[in-house]
């Protein structure tokens, strides 16, 4: 099968800029003879296209009778029976069928007539009631459908061109249903769904301390379940496994027979299974037809990482410390430090919890459940109430004067001073300015990328200087040493004598002195009291070796973006795209490489992909990390927007893979840990990527993973229902159309690592067809092959990364999965700082004398380009619907 490819070609020079692309694909290339490729060795794996780049004008059965009519009894069983059968369909409730039904339209073709052809976009979906078709591939007859088969269906996924051509044998009748209709279906039906989970998790009260992320996960997990009238749910003494939730219906709960209560919709049993799995105190009987939502503690386990009453203390931990006017100010990663420290006590009414005259200070106490009184039963503290905060910051305290009890059943958590100070690193005082000064170095460009050991280190060597109103700190044209951070005050900067700006709280400046020798470029006065963090040139070196400094010069490089289009030559082509041309550009005065990515405004406006564009734009300026590719500016003119990247010196990571033969385990660790680095980054800045596979890696020339290619990327608010990327890497949640958000990338990670130690994809890895990939991917047979039938630890951790529940994937984190016991032995600040071996390093070309000739060459990047764009293939794709001109799109261009 031919699918469209829009990998750029050339040496091991070449770097990915890869453009949004369809996939030539349907359901018919598996009802052909066909010829497997091996996925081993041929490289065609192409992404399906982003929805957001608009939908192709295309009339299926364009001389079809078209009505909008009830369907008869026969047809529905017909239509049910097909739809049924089909995977699309599968996880979606029975009673949903309607719907679809109610929004299928009938078509009838006389005999001899084209239902659709091959290499043409499609939109519906066919279901035939009555009649012949026959199915033509290279117009050869590969198969003859009739009444109960169906065709067509990744046309409601996606803009995927026909791979095979359709023609009516005789008169022929069909149901059809079309895409914006399957997916709105589709949205509405899970989103109420998921929306009527959410709000029956969030009026459980053993729920409530659960945090956004796991109250999501959890709804996502909850499993549909009917009953009918007289059914018994729950048996009274058997052991409990199973947390219900009425959604709909009304229950009996009967204990040794005797009617206790009624139970209706919102009211939820056997929650006490979930946390100390004791038998069933009681019986719970169907009175009518009930539906329920209901999750199981294995299930329950593997979302939430852990037992649900430990799950529930902790959260309520960091509830209580985020609460805390003192506490809060911590690092996040200490605060998880001291909810994993805590003792969980239980105590009786009347306990005495701090007895009189025990020393303030000595301990922290968390109320988690209940609350504690004085002598007079005047209430101390509440749940989420915190004692000992304010005091363990001092180091001379007075005697307690009363005894502290318990009111009630109380849950409470205590820290001695010593467990606390051992979680974060010293005493309180001395971390809060060392996390305040750790932040604010983070501030810092050059030094966002540092790893968390060697910023502490750099702020070991901070100093804190104070200036007085009008006092110079540093002079322009004066040899600089030292870089500046404001901790209180504000500056004016003057440049030839004339004030440029002012710049305050947390700002910096004299960045470029501790890695350049370069004099001042300005004078900085104080304007008003100033108080600054100050680092040496000299305690930088002593902090920051020379590989690392290297990096940091690569990237304030980056950051020069007072680059015009004309400063450039072009070098040479690396590749073209459907929408955009690539060439290797280098700067006429420092010979600095860049990669320019042009797309012609004719082709923007053909294809309606302003949107996408501007979308791009914005996640790529959020980039800022050595592993992941930086837009350094984006040029407009009358014909093309241009965005200049990073260039890449190195592999395509799918090249790399085949060059390595056999990859070890410590290769794999490697490169997956670099990857999860990664993906922890974008997430953390709200993006899913929903395209990580190998085409879209590049192993730079230094050996490290560098993620490319962000044209599928979005950004997140809630989940997201559009089917893109390449098939064998897409997660199950994506193409049953439920919703999905970042966890879909930890899927595709799992499908690399399973690549990297097996040599295939684990789903569908003889398959080109979209539908069969899709298949084996929601049926989920992991298997392995026997040469790694010892390395169990891999095993385990594939199993994890591809699991059918999105939170199990991470364990509830990327944090947590850092934590995982495959990666005991690896060190993730050796990857931050590249002290690692890298498992290959990739040949460089010496590009100094294509440089040198385009430099003489000097000729207009205008014209090579519109060379270029004359030169490419006519697209085959139909013109899109007709929008509306779109005014001042590309104004931040």
């Amino acid at each position: 099968m031919d699918s469209v490819n829009t990998k750029f070609s050339s040496s091991d020079e070449e770097s990915i800029a890869q453009e949004i692309h369809a996939v030539e694909e349907t359901r018919f290339s598996r009802q052909k003879s066909k010829s497997c490729i091996s996925r081993s060795t041929v490289k065609n794996r192409t992404a399906i296209i982003d929805e957001r780049v608009g939908s192709y004008l295309s009339i299926d059965a364009p001389n079809a009778l078209i009505e909008e009519i009830p369907m008869s009894g026969q047809e529905k069983d017909i239509v049910y029976s097909a739809i049924n059968k089909n995977f699309l369909f599968r996880n979606l409730p029975e009673e949903s069928y309607n719907l679809f039904f109610s929004q299928m339209k009938k078509y009838t073709l006389d005999a001899l007539e084209i239902v659709f052809e091959q290499s043409h976009p499609g939109r519906n979906f066919f279901i035939i009631t009555s009649g012949r078709i026959e199915v033509l591939s290279n117009q050869k007859q590969v198969n003859i459908l009739t009444v109960g088969d169906s065709f067509g269906e990744l046309a409601l996924l996606h803009d995927s061109l026909r791979s095979a051509s359709v023609k009516t044998l005789e008169r022929v009748t069909m149901w059809s249903l079309e895409r914006n209709v399957f997916r709105k279906i589709v949205k509405i039906i899970n989103d109420q769904n998921y929306e009527e989970n959410l709000q029956f998790i969030e009026t459980i009260p053993i729920f409530q301390t659960l945090t956004k992320l796991q109250i999501e996960a959890l709804a996502y997990s909850l499993s549909s379940m009917t009953f009918k009238a007289g059914e018994k749910i729950v048996n009274e003494g058997d052991l409990g496994d199973l947390f219900y939730i009425i959604k709909d219906g009304s229950v009996y709960c009967l204990e040794e027979g005797r009617e206790i209560k009624i139970m209706a919709k919102g009211e939820f049993f056997g929650e006490q299974a979930l946390i100390y799995n004791n038998e069933r105190t009681a019986s719970i009987v169907a009175i009518d037809n009930v539906k329920c939502v209901g999750i199981g503690r294995e299930k329950l386990s593997k979302v939430l990482g852990n037992h649900l009453e430990h799950i529930i203390y902790q959260n309520s931990i960091m509830i209580a410390l985020e609460r805390s006017s003192i506490l809060r100010l911590l690092k996040k990663d200490q605060l998880l430090r001291i909810a994993d420290a805590i003792h969980i006590s239980k105590c009786l009414p009347g306990e005495i919890i701090i007895p009189k005259n025990t020393r303030k200070g000595l301990f922290i106490f968390i109320v988690l459940n209940g609350s504690l009184i004085d002598e007079n039963g005047s209430i101390i503290a509440k749940k989420f109430c915190i004692i000992g905060d304010k005091e363990i910051r001092l180091s001379e305290q007075e005697n307690i004067n009363e005894d502290i009890i318990s009111s009630n059943d109380l849950i409470i958590g205590t820290i001695s001073k010593q467990e606390f100070e051992d979680c974060i690193g010293g005493p309180l005082d001395q971390v809060l300015i060392m996390n305040e000064a750790t932040s604010c170095l983070k501030r810092v460009n050059i030094f966002r990328c540092l790893s968390d050991d060697k910023l502490q280190l750099l702020v070991r060597e901070l100093s804190v200087q104070e200036y007085f109103h009008q006092e110079i700190i540093v002079e322009q044209n004066s040899s600089g040493d030292s870089i500046f951070i404001i901790r209180s005050g504000t500056v004016d900067v003057f440049k030839d004598g004339v004030r440029t700006r002012s710049i305050t709280l947390y700002d910096y400046f004299g960045e470029r002195s501790v890695l350049f020798d370069e004099v001042r470029t300005a004078t900085v006065i104080a304007n008003g009291p100033v108080s600054c963090w100050v680092l040496s040139k000299e305690s930088f070196l002593n902090v920051i070796d020379a590989m690392i400094r290297e990096q940091l010069v690569k990237r304030i490089e980056l950051q020069d973006n007072n680059i015009s289009l004309s400063e450039l030559a072009i070098v040479k082509l690396l590749g073209r795209g459907r929408f955009g041309i690539v060439h290797l550009v280098v700067h006429k005065d420092n010979k600095r490489l860049y990669m320019l990515k042009s797309i012609n405004r004719k082709k923007i406006e053909e294809y309606h992909i302003q949107e996408n564009l501007i979308l791009e734009r914005n996640i790529l300026l959020q980039m800022d990390h050595p592993n992941v590719i930086k837009l350094v500016k984006t040029f407009k003119d009358i014909k093309r927007i241009y965005f200049l990247m990073e260039y890449v010196r190195g592999m395509d990571f799918f090249d790399v893979i085949r060059r390595m033969n056999e990859v070890t385990e410590q290769n794999s660790q490697f490169f997956v840990a670099s990857l999860l680095t990664n993906l922890e980054y974008i997430h953390e800045r709200s993006i899913v990527y929903r395209d990580l596979r190998p085409e879209n890696i590049m192993i730079d020339e230094d050996g490290y993973t560098k993620l490319t290619n962000f044209g599928l990327a979005k950004i997140l608010n809630g989940r997201t229902y559009s089917i893109v990327g390449a098939p064998h890497y897409i997660a199950p949640e994506v193409i049953v159309g439920k919703g999905y958000s970042y966890a879909v990338d930890i899927w595709s990670l799992g499908i690399i690592l399973y690549e990297l130690i097996c040599g295939g994809v684990p789903f569908g890895d003889s398959e080109d067809d979209p539908y069969c990939i899709y298949e084996a991917v929601l049926q989920r047979n992991l298997t392995f092959p026997n040469f790694i039938s010892n390395r169990t630890a891999e095993k385990a951790v594939i199993a994890q990364l591809l699991s059918e529940d999105p939170l199990a994937r991470t364990g509830g984190s990327i944090e947590k999965l850092k934590q995982h016991s495959w990666f005991n032995n690896f060190s993730w600040d050796d990857l931050m700082n590249r002290k690692l071996e890298v498992p290959f390093k990739p040949k460089v070309l010496d590009l100094s004398r294509e440089i040198n000739k385009s430099l003489m060459r000097n000729s207009e990047i205008d014209n090579i380009i519109t060379i270029e764009e004359e030169k490419a293939r006519p697209t085959k794709l139909k013109c899109r619907k007709k929008k509306d001109a779109q005014v001042n799109w590309d104004i931040e261009f």
